[in-house]
């Protein structure tokens, strides 16, 4: 034997009682840090994909929200775009008698609510929108009998033309009433 392994295996007799005291754990000591540390990971995995989660579910509701708010601003420049085309109409084609002009405005003031309230139907919920859809089909048929007793008021004249005008304009406002409400149910 060389100087070198005789000092190897002195160090080596020296050092090896101390390693061994340091290796004192049962078996059950190093089960239970095994599965201490495994419990460690499982929640650090976890944790992780609550975040994912979390992000993706944010992710969704700001993309449900940017296309609620697409809706919404496309029926309102649908709407406003309506008003001005009515507008102009009136402009256009001048109504051959006052009822007309007359009644035309009454029109366009049921035209424009039902559009205001078309827009602000975008962004509800699909129950009230189902209803306030069902409210409208009704007021849309209302709306076109108000159009026809519009075009046979135009023939009167004197009193029963006083009366037809009272009688429409109460027509006209009930429509409108009844617009407003289904609005409101949104």
């Amino acid at each position: 034997m060389t100087n070198t392994t005789k000092t190897l295996l002195v160090i080596a007799a020296l050092v090896a009682p101390s390693a061994m005291l340091g290796c004192n754990r049962t078996p059950t000591d190093a089960h239970e840090d095994a599965v201490e540390a495994q419990n460690t990971a499982n929640a650090k995995a976890e944790e992780a994909r609550q975040q994912a989660a979390d992000a993706v579910n944010n992710a969704k509701d700001k993309a449900a929200t940017a296309v609620e708010d697409a809706r919404k601003s496309a029926a309102e420049a649908q709407a406003t775009a309506n008003e001005k085309i009515r507008a102009a109409n009136r402009e256009i084609v001048k109504p051959a008698t006052e009822v007309e002009a007359w009644g035309k405005e009454k029109l366009d003031t049921v035209d424009n609510l039902i559009d205001d309230a078309t827009a602000k139907a975008q962004t509800a919920k699909p129950a009230a929108k189902a209803k306030f859809n069902g409210g409208m089909q009704d007021v849309q048929k209302e709306r076109e009998q108000l159009n026809t007793e519009l075009a046979s008021i135009s023939t009167r004249g004197g009193d029963e033309l006083d009366k037809s005008k009272q009688a429409f304009s109460e027509r006209v406002d009930h429509v409108k009433d009844r617009i407003r409400d289904l609005q409101k149910s949104l």
